[in-house]
């Protein structure tokens, strides 16, 4: 795990590379999406996970796992959870609100929506399966908004093939996508 603190003030991140947080639930329903991609891009199968809080009260942990699939499109999975997820603690969220194992079905939508949005504004599409399959969410600091900031920024990372070493690297496409006016991504 990676902690970045340089994002701004009264902002906070982890990020996990090649290894996820070890929460699991299992899915309720699955939505899937596919993007036809214009080439068969080879890859290296990746694991990402991010933590984000930014004040006043923003929360949001997603994580994705990308497999390589020899193939002329991507395939996006979003796990959903039930509403009722375990209380995870030790989390950058406010101490006041309770966080959600899962991702619920008010969120998963918003991330195949967004994850569709970022890969179509990319001009290289990877090949393969991409399942976002971990993820909290809290009572009072989740919102559409912070989950689709915390998507964008977890394809970024996926299609920069980013490694734990480059934390500026890491740092520098957390704080661009932190920075953006709310509505965009």
């Amino acid at each position: 795990m990676i902690n970045i603190n340089n994002i701004g003030k009264l902002k906070k991140c982890r990020v996990w590379l090649e290894e996820l947080p070890l929460y699991e639930y299992k899915p309720a329903k699955v939505l899937s999406s596919i993007l036809e991609t214009s080439i068969c891009m080879s890859r290296e199968n990746q694991k990402i996970a991010i933590e984000i809080f930014v004040a006043p009260r923003y929360y949001a942990f997603l994580g994705a796992e990308y497999v390589y699939k020899e193939s002329n499109n991507l395939e996006i999975h979003v796990n959903v959870s039930n509403d009722s997820g375990e209380i995870i603690t030790e989390t950058l969220a406010l101490p006041s609100d309770k966080v959600h194992l899962g991702i619920s079905n008010e969120y998963a939508q918003t991330i195949l929506n967004t994850s569709m949005e970022v890969f179509m504004k990319l001009s290289v599409i990877p090949s393969g399966i991409l399942t976002f399959n971990i993820g909290g969410y809290s009572d009072y600091g989740s919102n559409q908004v912070i989950f689709k900031k915390v998507t964008s920024i977890i394809i970024r990372l996926l299609v920069s093939n980013i490694k734990n070493t480059e934390i500026d690297q890491i740092e520098n496409i957390v704080k661009n996508e932190v920075d953006k006016p709310l509505t965009d991504i």
